[in-house]
């Protein structure tokens, strides 16, 4: 165990104890961004406002800027710059490149001299041009840092993320603290993840956008994140296992996914797409199907598109720290509509989810909530006009929840949620969220929502967010659409199934 260090949180101060190189790395002591200019800037500017906005400067957490262009200033924004890194005095934890390709050799060699620990070379330029030279220019930097204590993250990529340190690389960044961490060789992807947290209810423990995997791979991230505490679920969008062995890779999952599920999004799944990821990140994509094999069978999950890892993602976070599982496909859907009832049964039989219909027993028992009239209590539940009221819906789904069911949905489109609020109740939506979030930790099932925003408006949009983040506060997931449901909740299945006998 290495020195404990004072490090300040969002909310509180606590000693944090470094036990693993890359704690360097995500709960930084300090950062320096190289390049950095007073002039807006895309690439370094980015990092500038990532962090003006954090609470990483605000905890007493020191930024060091590096531009001898600008170190006449003393400082930027409130930062202080020096003409060179091995000017800062302080021994350096993560250092973030945002320079031109051919200063970047020079720039290592001074992060080795000082013995930086971390530097992410946000700077593009290298493999991925698919170019001798650039080829070239990767192998340089390996032999820069050969046997050194410095660690190349990339080249081409956003770097870290932490939410508790309030390392990051987005001013978006949500600063609740999740239990998913995230590994992207894809900057574009990383960056989405971060913009659609609270749309989708995907709240980060860590992250990183790792380029071209030159040095730091996915084997190296993947062991992190399964031993953090704080993450319960891994997610990766990889091209290429980067300089990790693909064995090794795979023997790794194997380990991991007995402890905590791991989603990963493959990159280059067809010709054409392999092609991109080779343009993109340098990366040789591989067999797609030798990926889709290699995954499953070391118990990890595997997803083709942003939304499935997106779904995927959101569920897992929510059921498995509170280890509700479906232990298989026997759902029960609530919902007000006929058509919307038909449509749930179809996409769901057609998914492969069972669909049975309650006993006589139950069926006279949830009709008592509901009038003779235009309901239909077989399963699905259609509720009718009356499914308005939560109060029908929390007697339904208590009924259901004494069946042998393993997943129970209720569909409610968010302007279906906000009607009553829309005709004067304040208040009302966000209490629907609360009484459902309270029902939840009593049901036994695994339970969902799925309630997409169809007559679109400030109002609906707002309260969609502020219901959500409700739903998450209480380990309720929800999704924008039934198909995206199902394909996540089948990934559940198949993982639960998986822990039952793995291999």
């Amino acid at each position: 165990m290495e020195n404990s260090v004072e490090i300040a949180m969002p909310k509180e101060k606590r000693s944090f104890e470094y036990n693993h190189p890359l704690d360097y790395l995500f709960y930084a002591r300090n950062v320096t961004i190289v390049g950095a200019t007073p002039k807006p800037n895309f690439g370094v500017g980015m990092f500038m406002s990532a962090f003006r906005h954090s609470h990483y400067a605000a905890n007493g957490s020191p930024i060091y800027l590096v531009n001898p262009k600008y170190a006449d200033l003393k400082e930027i924004k409130g930062f202080p710059i020096y003409a060179s890194i091995s000017d800062i005095p302080d021994e350096l934890d993560y250092v973030i490149c945002a320079i031109k390709a051919k200063f970047v050799p020079d720039l290592i060699r001074e992060c080795v001299a000082k013995k930086a620990k971390y530097i992410c070379v946000f700077t593009s330029g290298f493999g991925e041009l698919l170019s001798t030279e650039g080829r070239h220019a990767e192998q340089e930097i390996r032999d820069i840092i050969k046997r050194s204590e410095t660690r190349v993250i990339g080249p081409n990529c956003l770097g870290a993320l932490c939410t508790k340190a309030g390392v990051t690389f987005n001013p978006t960044f949500d600063k609740n603290p999740g239990n998913i961490a995230f590994a992207s060789q894809s900057g574009g992807i990383a960056t989405t993840l971060v913009e659609i947290q609270k749309q989708y209810s995907l709240y980060y423990s860590k992250g990183l956008s790792f380029g071209n995997q030159i040095d730091l791979n996915c084997l190296e991230m993947l062991e992190y994140y399964g031993q953090d505490p704080d993450s319960d679920v891994i997610g990766m969008y990889l091209e290429s296992t980067g300089t990790a062995d693909g064995n090794t890779f795979f023997k790794a999952m194997r380990n991991i996914t007995k402890k905590k599920p791991v989603v990963i999004w493959k990159g280059g799944q067809t010709d054409i797409g392999a092609r991109a990821a080779a343009s993109h990140t340098g990366a040789m994509a591989g067999s797609f199907k030798i990926w889709k094999t290699f995954v499953t069978q070391a118990g990890g999950t595997f997803v083709t598109t942003s939304r499935e890892f997106w779904s995927t993602l959101q569920l897992l976070s929510r059921i498995v720290p509170n280890q509700r599982l479906p232990q298989g496909n026997k759902m029960g859907i609530i919902v007000a509509g006929g058509g919307a009832s038909v449509e749930m049964t179809d996409t769901f039989s057609n998914l492969g989810f069972d669909i049975p219909e309650f006993s006589s027993e139950i069926q006279t028992e949830i009709q008592e909530v509901f009038p003779d009239v235009n309901t239909s209590v077989r399963n699905p539940v259609d509720t009718g006009a009356t499914g308005f009221l939560i109060d029908t819906i929390l007697k339904s789904l208590k009924i259901m929840d004494k069946t042998n069911l393993d997943i129970l949905i209720f569909y409610s489109p968010m302007n279906w949620l906000t009607q009553i609020e829309r005709q004067g109740v304040p208040g009302q939506t966000l209490s629907v969220a609360r009484s459902l979030g309270r029902l939840n930790t009593k049901l036994t099932k695994v339970f969902t929502i799925i309630c997409p925003i169809f007559e679109m408006s400030e109002f609906n949009a707002k309260k969609s967010i502020e219901f959500k983040q409700i739903l998450w506060e209480h380990n309720i997931a929800h999704f924008e659409t039934i198909l995206e449901a199902g394909n996540a909740l089948k990934h559940a299945i198949h993982y639960s199934q998986y822990l039952q006998n793995p291999s």
